[in-house]
């Protein structure tokens, strides 16, 4: 058995509670983790809500990173064994004492780091990576604009695209945030509740504008990023927490600029995918991990039985970096 945090409908309000259930088992390709910490996301919140269902045959519980420690391993895994520490990226499950995952979806935890570090990496880390790397082709020297810089896919791709060399602005929603960012290795910082972002950071450019467009706001951003978007530029949405839809597009600036406008979510891709994308972030950052040139920018930490607290932190964007449970 094992115990899980169960959402139920409490009077039309989505609860949670921790419940006990069978603990699930490991296939040939799978490793058993016994999970010591989970980070908590955006996409946990709108699961909880019922606005984002887990992808057909996964795990109904919340959850899409965990760092633990393997417990059982199947015939056909290959570069981990029983008693490893490792971190997972999942296509759900992880707010539970145990869970099972597909050896390819692993990491090893770098010896410096902790459990509650190690589980603020893999969703994050691997979404920013895919987002400038596979889907933008961010190149160095080249102009990024990364909304929701405070964020934990924000920071992470602070980090990822500073060492890249690339130029770094973000928009974020305090002046707090917008030093926060700054120090992390951002260029600029817009505070968007007090300043026209578009307008500042086509002023900071020389008016050449942002050759990539990190965007996890969507509704009226669309037009703003068009607007401030370089020739040839990569606007790339990964969400929309203000608003899935957009008005008063101008076609013709995107024509004009040659613009590429793509959108895409991690949970849903394939194995192969995903097992490709750790390669290849391994490849180029792995050294940095270790070096401690990239490290998770950890916000809060609660023990699971506060969860309901970790998603209200989330919902009022008050964090800066990850929440993260601790599961006991």
């Amino acid at each position: 058995m094992m115990k899980y945090i169960e959402v139920l409908d409490q009077n039309g309000l989505k609860a949670m509670k921790i419940s006990e259930q069978e603990a699930p088992k490991n296939t040939d390709f799978e490793v058993k983790i016994a999970v010591y910490a989970a980070g908590v996301n955006r996409a946990d919140v709108l699961q909880r809500l019922g606005n984002y269902p887990p992808p057909e045959g996964i795990s109904s519980i919340l959850g899409l990173e965990v760092a633990g420690e393997i417990v059982a391993i199947g015939c056909q895994v290959q570069g981990f064994k029983k008693g490893d520490r490792v971190m997972a990226l999942l296509p759900g499950g992880g707010y539970a004492q145990f869970v099972v995952v597909d050896y390819r979806l692993l990491m090893p935890i770098p010896k410096h780091l902790d459990y509650i570090q190690a589980a603020g990496i893999p969703e994050v880390f691997l979404t920013a990576y895919q987002t400038l790397f596979n889907l933008a082709r961010l190149r160095p020297k080249e102009q990024v604009l990364i909304h929701a810089g405070a964020s934990g896919v924000g920071t992470a791709a602070i980090q990822l695209a500073n060492i890249w060399g690339a130029q770094v602005s973000v928009t974020v929603g305090s002046d707090e945030k917008a030093r926060f960012c700054q120090k992390l290795g951002a260029d600029k910082a817009y505070n968007y509740k007090t300043q026209s972002w578009s307008t500042l950071l086509l002023e900071h450019t020389a008016g050449q504008g942002a050759d990539v467009i990190l965007d996890c706001v969507g509704g009226d951003y669309l037009s703003k990023n068009i607007d401030c978007a370089a020739l040839d530029g990569r606007i790339i949405l990964i969400a929309y927490m203000s608003n899935a839809w957009a008005n008063e597009i101008n076609l013709g600036k995107i024509l004009q600029k040659r613009l590429t406008f793509k959108g895409s979510t991690l949970r849903s891709r394939s194995l192969a995918y995903k097992s490709d994308l750790i390669h290849s972030f391994n490849r180029h950052y792995k050294v940095a991990l270790v070096a401690k040139e990239l490290k998770p920018i950890i916000d809060w930490v609660l023990p699971w039985e506060l969860a309901d607290q970790a998603h209200q932190r989330m919902i009022q964007n008050l964090n800066k970096g990850k929440i993260i449970l601790t599961i006991s």
